[in-house]
């Protein structure tokens, strides 16, 4: 790093180096998730899920500052630079934020966060990783810390995973954990459509469970589409960076239940479906609330239709579709290029 970033201050310039920078506080003696804590003998082998959400902290190497983790996150973790924005506001108590487009964010600054660099990568930045193997080493290798990863399984034909098969394990105490059985709280739609979710645990503690109806919660009312998320927090325990190459297990182990989901994921159909649903939606939206406009507009301009896509256009994603490209979307969509 030059000697123009050190003397820059982190006031004037969010990507300077020098800045005293957060982390979320790990208890003193932590124990460490070892793939979950279901016994290794009732995990499947195959157990598979999908990373779905990254956070973590880090300190620099010395004699380095943000633009070092800045240069990570575009390299490594493949986040684009564009639209990246400083915030006045800091982030659970950290003095600066920068938004990181539509991928998370990164907080900094504060005298009592030891100097460290805080990351939140949602599920868009996940999506766009192609190598979770070098994210563990460089993890691994700057010792940063987990502070929350989700692990997400889908089963889009709801054959093994259903919010009243969780229900049933629940009421029969399947998710005791040491004796203890966790909170338990349905999201009920009333068969609406909309979508149910079941929460198990507390989002305040270091192990939390969603398992709700994606596709209805995406926008198709008769999706059969059930996905099961854990949240592993650093609360109490120290998550290791094995999680972002092996997600299944810490999945799968994280309560006894979750074993029976053995199947292959995709990250390539999950993203896919994801986008096919998010684009029907954001269609069947604009059809309701503007389809007789357009209707009107094109017997004004004598049925041209360039004209009336010229009058109507914006620059900008629908937020549902945030984080995809147009030639992302046209491959997912399998429209032509």
């Amino acid at each position: 790093m030059s000697s123009r970033d050190s003397d820059t201050s982190a006031a004037r310039d969010p990507f300077a180096s020098g800045a005293s920078i957060g982390s979320a506080r790990v208890d003193e003696s932590p124990h460490v998730v070892i793939r979950g804590e279901t016994p290794q003998s009732e995990i499947q082998p195959s157990a598979a899920a999908l990373v779905d959400w990254l956070a973590f902290s880090v300190k620099p190497p010395l004699g380095h500052g943000l633009r070092w983790l800045v240069e990570a996150l575009r390299v490594v973790f493949r986040v684009p630079g564009e639209q990246w924005t400083g915030r006045a506001r800091g982030w659970f108590g950290y003095t600066h934020r920068i938004d990181l487009g539509e991928f998370g964010l990164l907080a900094y600054g504060g005298k009592s966060q030891n100097e460290t660099l805080h990351v939140e990568l949602n599920a868009q930045a996940c999506r766009r990783v192609t190598d979770w193997h070098a994210i563990r080493v460089w993890g691994e290798v700057y010792g940063a810390a987990i502070t929350r990863v989700d692990c997400a399984h889908d089963d889009f034909s709801a054959a093994v995973l259903s919010i009243a098969r969780a229900i049933e394990w629940f009421r029969s105490g399947a998710f005791t954990d040491r004796g203890r059985p966790p909170k338990g709280h349905l999201h009920d739609d009333l068969d609406s459509g909309a979508g149910k979710t079941l929460e198990i645990g507390r989002r305040g503690s270091g192990k939390f469970l969603r398992i709700y109806e994606r596709g209805k919660k995406l926008g198709d009312p008769d999706s059969p589409w059930v996905r099961a998320e854990v949240e592993l927090h650093n609360k109490g325990r120290s998550v290791p960076w094995e999680v972002v190459i092996n997600p299944g297990h810490y999945l799968a182990g994280a309560y006894p239940p979750l074993t029976v989901l053995n199947s292959t994921q995709s990250r390539i159909a999950t993203t896919r479906r994801t986008a096919e649903m998010s684009y029907e939606r954001m269609v069947d939206v604009a059809r309701t609330q503007g389809g007789k406009a357009i209707n009107v507009m094109w017997h004004v301009l004598g049925g041209d239709c360039a004209a009336v896509v010229a009058d109507l256009r914006r620059e900008g994603v629908p937020k549902r579709l945030s984080g995809y490209s147009g030639a992302e979307l046209r491959a997912l969509l399998g429209a032509a290029p």
